[in-house]
């Protein structure tokens, strides 16, 4: 990795919509980002924010939340993928750490969220769940008690069935926990556990960094494989809804009917269809993609950087 010198302490900011990641990143700069909530999110494209803490210079990546109704989380990625690109963040290895903020007003785990854990579980690789902060947001909005219940949940390294919550595995190689009060204070400490991070493992010989630098974001056909497993999952569900949407036909076609009314539904049934039709039309297009990156993966066995450089070109 060489001397940092003046290179920044650069950190991806990553969640679900309106777990907070905007306010967190307004809160640590002291600039101003515009705030959606979990309706209306605002953060449509990454935005990178500079300051300085204890000397450090830092950049805060804000990206857009998961669980966007317009894009899927390969299309969320890949966004990120080349707007990291654009900004000459491919070049070299400077990705110092991932905060993953959750709120603990979310008391249920879908198999969509699950599924997206796993998936950071493979872009990462356990070496680099040290670098890792889980961020937990929104403690004023429940009982203390209850939402300490609720964070220990999604914590726990095993309970008595031997089974990790959500982010188990990450906490068991590294990972650490943090509860964000919405304070500057709060926002400063959880940096500080990342930049203490990234210096240890600066401190590693050249053979554990070379290590580190094949465990870190965006590596290895395991990672791009689990992209297309669940796209496939995604499309799955689209041909679900497509088909229980087809079962949902107006009985009268708007051709044959004079009323305005019938003709309306119609349409409205007919424009819906044809979204859901484009959405796996696309979703099966990504996923052809996909399988080409897998193979090439696997193939050349090429770093991180390279195969996101692939990504970028072949979605254009």
């Amino acid at each position: 990795m060489g001397q940092r010198k003046n290179r920044p302490f650069t950190v991806l900011l990553m969640g679900v919509t309106g777990a907070g990641k905007s306010t967190f990143a307004s809160l640590a700069s002291g600039k101003k980002l515009v705030i959606g909530d979990d309706l209306d999110p605002c953060t449509q494209d990454p935005e990178a924010v500079s300051f300085e803490l204890d000397g450090h210079p830092i950049v805060l990546i804000d990206t857009p939340g998961f669980d966007d109704s317009m894009r899927n989380d390969v299309e969320i990625l890949r966004d990120v993928a080349k707007w990291m690109d654009d900004q000459g963040m491919l070049k070299n290895q400077t990705i110092d750490g991932l905060i993953l903020l959750h709120p603990v007003t979310r008391n249920y785990v879908s198999s969509k969220e699950k599924r997206r854990t796993q998936l950071l579980e493979k872009i990462m690789g356990e070496g680099a769940y040290k670098r890792i902060a889980i961020a937990t947001t929104m403690w004023g909005s429940l009982d203390s008690d209850y939402a300490a219940m609720l964070e220990s949940d999604l914590t726990k390294k095993g309970n008595r069935l031997g089974e990790n919550g959500l982010w188990g595995d990450f906490r068991v190689h590294g990972a650490s926990v943090k509860r964000h009060d919405n304070t500057r204070d709060s926002a400063h400490n959880i940096i500080r556990k990342i930049i203490s991070r990234s210096k240890e493992a600066e401190k590693e010989t050249q053979r554990q960094r070379d290590k580190a630098k094949r465990n870190t974001i965006f590596l290895g056909p395991l990672f791009w494989q689990q992209l297309v497993d669940d796209l496939e999952e995604d499309i799955a569900d689209l041909r679900s809804d497509l088909l229980y949407h087809r079962n949902e036909e107006p009985e009268v076609h708007f051709s044959r009917s004079v009323d305005l009314k019938v003709q309306q539904n119609w349409r409205e049934w007919e424009a819906e269809k044809q979204v859901l039709e484009k959405r796996i039309d696309r979703f099966e297009m990504q996923r052809k993609k996909l399988q080409t990156v897998v193979f090439w993966a696997t193939k050349a066995g090429k770093f991180w950087a390279a195969q996101m450089r692939l990504l970028c070109k072949l979605w254009g």
